[in-house]
């Protein structure tokens, strides 16, 4: 099989991904950005200070906080200061977020199960190392073209 067809698979199996992804999200009221947040903070388990949320969502200062006030606004976090240092500030879901942090990650693993449960070990392990070869030629490729610019 040549490989740009390959590559046709990936894309349509991201343009799938992407379509299941943002229509159970619309339902929800939420985009990807958002519910990556709530994915984030409900993986952490604890409240995070901002910029360890940034960190996480590798998204600018600026970013996360306006992020963080939707999810405020619209009730799926919090903002409190840090009970040591004046500077942070912490985020944290409130019930509303956590139910829907929870339902979500259940729902992710039920989509794996369907996705790839049947798969053996080895075919697991060798998409996964396709994947990973894929997404470090992305890389490369963004590399050049950013040197090239």
């Amino acid at each position: 099989m040549e490989p740009d067809l390959v590559l046709d698979k990936v894309f349509e199996l991201a343009d799938r991904v992407g379509d299941l992804m943002h229509s159970t999200l619309k339902e929800r009221g939420l985009t990807p950005a958002r519910a990556g947040a709530l994915l984030a903070l409900h993986k952490a388990g604890r409240a995070l200070r901002q910029r360890e949320l940034g960190d996480v969502l590798r998204c600018t200062p600026r970013h996360v906080t306006a992020l963080v006030d939707v999810l405020e606004a619209q009730g799926w976090a919090g903002r409190s200061a840090h009970p040591t240092d004046r500077r942070a500030t912490l985020v944290a879901l409130t019930d509303r977020g956590a139910e829907a942090a929870a339902q979500m990650a259940a729902e992710r693993q039920d989509a794996a199960r369907t996705m790839f449960g049947d798969l053996t070990e080895e075919e697991r392990d060798g998409f996964l190392a396709v994947a990973r070869r894929a997404l470090h030629g992305m890389a490369t490729l963004s590399e050049d073209r950013a040197t090239s610019s």
